[in-house]
């Protein structure tokens, strides 16, 4: 999920609350190397956590707001996903990605080192802070973190410069993090949002929905993030349509998916709905318990001398303006490992063997591999709960999850069913994962759970918020305030006579009747020859960029890929890109380097240009041959519209005899 914008809203003031962090146990460790010397991942040198489980304590925090989910007060309550909490002591500064308890003033959740920002910073490699004081807050629309008032007496003096750097580094609205399975995104590559939803690299046929450049491809393959060509909203639960949709201001000032000529957004992601699952079987409220949920105030009143689980989803559902729906969920399957009976009075085994898991959707076959925290522990190559449990979750198998503490290992079936568990292949010493001197502690049959719990779901990602003043609904159900879904997210598009990426007109008089802004584009069918042409408004005249003589369509990637040793004479080489057609805006200009540039008689210089002006738009100062990575720059910068000749795009390589190297340049223009 990407950050979250929080303070939105008039009169509400910044939750900043002062908690005391009493457990901190290692979750996850990174799955995936950024370069073969990252030595931080599960599979280097000195793997480090990048998620842990905390548990802290909350201090109140006072305020004269009546707008709050209690009147005039913050507390462990309201902590909720998308969060950040900091060390008081060194300002390392984590998100909250799950919350699984929480009462006003105790809270136990799941904390994440974004991009393993602390990682990287730290020479150990350690993405967290120690157990003591530390600081809850949040995010602005900005991506700036909102830190007025800090809480007395706990921070230290470097506090508020440590945290505020943290959002200045890749600061989240200004690179803004996305997730696309294998997306495969390169840097440079403009990413539009398809018909479907989907992020794509844009095309001439999206190139009126392409939202941003990719500034970096990761954090792992699956993440990506761009620089928007806008402002990204995520705070409007009322945007209508789907992803790649765009959305007009309607003639009621609603939003509307019907063409009014006025476009306002480009939906570029559809909600992630927030929901939560209490932790009680079958709970009853008792009658006369009075709760506000989403502002909207309810007594339960039973049938009897309280709400069965049935009656509270009925009477949940029957309220009005809150946008929750109430339901039931299974009550998961649950079973921990003991050490009593296994080989080795622990739980854990010498690494490799397997097993096959089935909690209801099939057998899966896991085989367990992982040993980084036998290895920590022990010093020699053993899987124990932690690494059990990563290779479990790496399985993937539907509604089963593994958990771990340093010496128990917990599968969860979330729907109920029964959990079996058959031996695959044994350990070295021959141990097999259950049954007789097992290496799991685990059972090899968990029979199916009984009962039901309350569910609340909020599709629109907004809050669900629950003020129960006596605590009878949230003890007695286990369900708590939550906000782990997002609003939709949608790009600002500037004003203008924008109808998708044209407005169609029927001859050159009804064009010049628009009232346009610079960027618009009017499509004639009849120019005053019989023909259609399509023109660009550049804030003060309409300029011809293409009609039906014209054959030529440019296509909106110029790549090149060099590899030395590069042939030629001399020391230097240039390439021809390609051809930018007057009225191109040259968008970015990007530098991989995939194999550093070496053996030459001194460092090899990349530039960008022209054959005459090799550099004007990308110079020598603007990369590094010499080191693996990727650079970009945002030239910006049109091929006047006025000129007959098109641009003829240079790359020049000084090489200096180079022996080895590879790196591929990309001209980016619409």
């Amino acid at each position: 999920m990407s950050y979250k914008t929080s303070q939105i809203e008039l009169n509400v003031p910044n939750k900043v609350l002062g908690v005391s962090v009493s457990s901190i146990t290692g979750k996850t460790i990174w799955p995936h190397a950024n370069g073969s010397a990252d030595r931080w991942y599960s599979g280097g040198s000195s793997p480090k956590n990048y998620q842990w489980t905390i548990v802290f304590s909350v201090t109140s925090q006072a305020h004269g707001s009546h707008l709050t989910r209690k009147d005039r007060e913050f507390n462990g309550l309201d902590v909720a996903v998308g969060d950040w909490i900091a060390g008081a002591t060194d300002g390392k500064c984590l998100k909250i990605i799950s919350v699984s308890a929480k009462s006003s003033s105790s809270v136990t959740c799941v904390v994440e080192d974004v991009a393993r920002y602390n990682t990287f910073k730290s020479n150990t490699g350690l993405g967290i802070f120690g157990t003591g004081s530390a600081v809850v807050f949040t995010l602005n629309e900005s991506g700036h973190p909102m830190l007025d008032p800090l809480p007395s007496g706990i921070v230290s003096s470097d506090f508020y410069a440590n945290v505020n750097s943290r959002f200045q580094y890749l600061n989240p609205q200004l690179n803004y993090l996305l997730e696309k399975t294998a997306h495969g995104f390169s840097i440079g590559d403009v990413i539009a949002v398809s018909d479907t939803g989907d992020f794509v690299k844009a095309n001439a046929a999206l190139v009126s929905k392409s939202f941003g450049v990719v500034v970096e491809n990761g954090p792992g393959p699956n993440a990506f993030m761009v620089s928007p060509n806008n402002r990204i909203i995520d705070f409007v639960p009322a945007i209508p349509g789907s992803a790649g949709d765009f959305i007009y201001a309607d003639t009621d000032g609603d939003l509307t998916t019907s063409d009014t000529g006025k476009i306002m957004f480009l939906k570029i992601a559809n909600a992630v709905e927030t929901s939560t699952t209490g932790s009680a079987i079958n709970p009853t409220i008792p009658d006369g318990t009075v709760v506000k949920f989403n502002g909207a105030s309810h007594t339960f009143n039973g049938a009897g001398f309280s709400s069965t689980l049935a009656e509270t989803v009925s009477q949940i559902n029957g309220l009005s303006g809150t946008n929750i729906t109430a339901d039931t969920s299974p009550a998961p399957t649950t079973v921990t490992s003991s050490a009593s009976g296994t080989a080795y009075g622990l739980v854990g085994g010498y690494t490799t063997f397997s097993a096959i898991l089935n909690g209801g959707s099939g057998n899966t076959t896991v085989t367990f591999t992982t040993n980084a925290a036998g290895q920590s522990a022990y010093g020699i190559a053993v899987a124990i709960p932690e690494d059990m449990a990563t290779d479990i979750n790496a399985a993937s198998i539907p509604n089963l999850t593994a958990t771990f503490t340093s010496s128990e290992l917990t599968l969860t079936e979330a729907n109920g069913n029964a959990i079996n568990i058959f031996n695959n292949s044994n350990d070295v010493n021959g141990n097999p994962f259950v049954g007789s001197s097992n290496v799991s502690g685990l059972p090899s049959f968990t029979s199916a759970s009984t009962g039901n719990k309350l569910k609340l779901t909020r599709t629109d990602g907004g809050p669900i918020d629950i003020f129960d003043s006596t605590g009878n609904f949230e003890n007695n159900a286990g369900i708590f305030s939550v906000h782990n879904g997002m609003f939709p997210l949608a790009m600002n598009v500037e004003q203008g006579i924008r109808s998708a990426s044209v407005t169609v007109v029927s001859d050159i008089s009804s064009r010049n009747s628009l009232s346009p802004t610079t960027g618009d584009q009017a499509y004639v069918i009849d120019n005053g020859v019989g023909e259609w042409a399509l023109y660009l408004y550049d804030g003060s005249s309409w300029t011809k960029v293409s009609d039906q003589d014209s054959a030529n369509t440019d296509a909106q990637t110029l790549t090149y890929n060099v590899t030395a040793p590069i042939s030629g004479f001399g020391n230097s080489q240039n390439y021809d890109l390609g051809n930018v057609s007057p009225g191109g805006k040259i968008q970015s200009v990007s530098v991989e380097v995939h194999t550093a540039f070496t053996g030459g008689s001194q460092e090899a210089t990349m530039e960008v240009g022209t054959t005459v002006d090799t550099d004007f738009l990308h110079g020598q100062d603007d990369n590094d041959p010499g080191s693996a990575g990727g650079y970009i720059t945002n030239p910006e910068y049109v091929w006047p519209s006025s000129n007959t000749d098109e641009l003829e795009v240079n790359f020049r390589i000084n090489h200096y005899g180079a022996t080895a190297g590879n790196a591929t340049v990309k001209v980016t223009y619409i």
